[in-house]
């Protein structure tokens, strides 16, 4: 198995900007963007991985300075539908609005209001090798529905 170092989630106190990370972003060549609908989140857009990173300033990041060491991870999940995806929260509060840059359908960034000012946190939905999930934990409160288990559920033991 590779060596991997890095910290997925951060905040520098000289700057005041937090970072998520999806992967090793040493790893990969990235550009940035802006979220549209946010100006305090910035993304690192990569070829071989369509989200290297994000950027938070502003309210955003001061809300990642407050965590925990335990709070700073992704959580793995499953959804109704038996897929797996990895969820990390800023605060737990309802999601209002979920947004996806342009292309990049996977990745969701949470708001818990309207204009997507608030934001609360980001979900992705992919298997791709690429991203890298640190001290990720298994939500005990979705279990997954896979596709044997459906199957097994529909004709029988």
């Amino acid at each position: 198995m590779a060596d991997i170092n890095f910290e997925q989630i951060t905040y520098d106190v000289e700057d005041e900007i937090g970072y998520i990370y999806l992967t090793e972003p040493e790893k990969f060549d990235y550009y940035t963007e802006q979220l549209p609908e946010n100006e305090e989140i910035i993304l690192d857009l990569g070829k071989e991985v369509p989200v290297v990173g994000v950027e938070l300033g502003g309210d955003s990041a001061k809300k990642i300075a407050t965590l925990s060491d335990e709070q700073k991870r992704f959580v793995k999940k499953t959804d109704d539908y038996g897929h797996n995806y990895f969820s990390f929260r800023l605060e737990d509060k309802p999601v209002k609005q979920s947004i996806s840059y342009e292309r990049i359908i996977e990745v969701k960034f949470l708001f818990a209001d309207d204009e997507c000012e608030d934001f609360i946190g980001i979900e992705v939905y992919s298997n791709d090798p690429n991203y890298t999930f640190l001290g990720c934990e298994r939500d005990e409160g979705g279990k997954s529905k896979g596709i044997f288990r459906k199957i097994k559920e529909r004709f029988g033991k």
